[in-house]
């Protein structure tokens, strides 16, 4: 039998990870990423947390990250820190993913008493396929469908490594642009790094994107500047900012995570200005030389079928939705 508890509201969920280490599936699920969006964004995004965890003696404790909605006249949960994370999914108490099955029957029993509880909708979205969460709303009637498209690269494998590094219009572009100076990559990999390199970050993203109509999420000196400072200060959030130079001028910068060996690119920025010789591009090709070399398995270019993602040598999956209807209030 599982025992559930809900932690309700920002103070209270807040409490519970300070008291708590998790164990993550995504880096949108560590104990960093959430906090962080917990004190910068949630009350921006208009939502309350709701943190779900079952415990047994024999299992794992379970933990659900969700977020009420209840303007209008039905109330919604969906998973915390949506639309802003690529990737939704269960968290561990304790130590990882290694030991007894999840209590998935459990999990499953802990949504539908927290969906009673608030009588809301259930829309869950950019589910990982075959994880505890979809298997669990499965359990409760769900019918899984696609969500987004998600893009990877598999640094495994030298020959897909050697394509995106060695491609014939990267070492042109690459030749073309080292005669105007020295390209190194860089990487932030601690909080009081990337805290000195985000602004510069920030700031070439925000030229980059700057009276787009496309733009989402933009970065203007609210809540979006201060969710990823947050998030970088966090070291649980694993995060990592990689920037390209041309000698002293920043080309190109990718802000993401590095977590369970796979580096996953959150977003990313380039000089307009150098636009012709692809520095995003240049990005990519001298991040994935390093992290394969530094035993990373995975470059995840996450959610978006864009264009620049399928013309590399990727892989393509599907996330999952499922949705449950509102039930009768307990």
């Amino acid at each position: 039998m599982s025992a559930v508890a809900f932690e309700y509201g920002a103070r209270a969920a807040t409490d519970f990870l300070d008291a708590h280490r998790l164990s993550a599936r995504t880096p949108f699920q560590t104990r960093g990423w959430w906090r962080a969006w917990i004190r910068e964004a949630a009350d921006a995004e208009g939502v309350t947390p709701v943190l779900v965890h079952t415990t047994r003696t024999d299992r794992p404790t379970l933990v659900v990250g969700l977020q009420l909605h209840q303007g209008g006249s039905t109330a919604v949960l969906r998973p915390l820190s949506w639309p802003w994370a690529d990737y939704h999914e269960v968290a561990q108490v304790g130590d990882g993913p290694a030991g007894p099955e999840p209590d998935i029957g459990g999990l499953a029993e802990a949504i539908d008493r927290c969906q009673r509880a608030f009588g809301a909708r259930l829309e869950l979205s950019d589910l990982t396929a075959d994880g505890p969460l979809l298997r669990a709303v499965c359990e409760l009637g769900a019918v899984p469908r696609p969500s987004e498209t998600v893009v990877r690269l598999d640094l495994t494998d030298p020959d897909v490594v050697r394509r995106v590094s060695e491609r014939r219009d990267m070492r042109r572009k690459r030749r073309r642009i080292e005669r105007l100076g020295t390209l190194r990559l860089t990487c932030a990999d601690t909080s009081a790094r990337i805290a000195a390199r985000l602004p510069a970050f920030i700031d070439l993203h925000a030229r980059q994107w700057r009276d787009r109509p496309d733009a989402v999420a933009p970065f203007d000196g609210g809540v979006v500047d201060r969710t990823f400072a947050a998030v970088a200060a966090e070291p649980s959030s694993t995060a990592r900012l990689h920037e390209l130079w041309l000698d002293e001028t920043l080309l190109a910068g990718w802000f993401g995570f590095w977590h369970d060996r796979k580096y996953y690119a959150y977003r990313t920025a380039y000089d307009m200005g150098y636009g012709r010789d692809s520095p995003g591009h240049l990005l990519v090709a001298a991040m994935v030389t390093e992290l394969a070399a530094q035993g990373t398995d995975t470059f995840d270019l996450m959610r978006g079928a864009y264009a620049y993602k399928l013309e590399l040598p990727s892989s393509r999956s599907l996330t999952m939705a499922a949705s449950l209807e509102q039930p009768c209030r307990v």
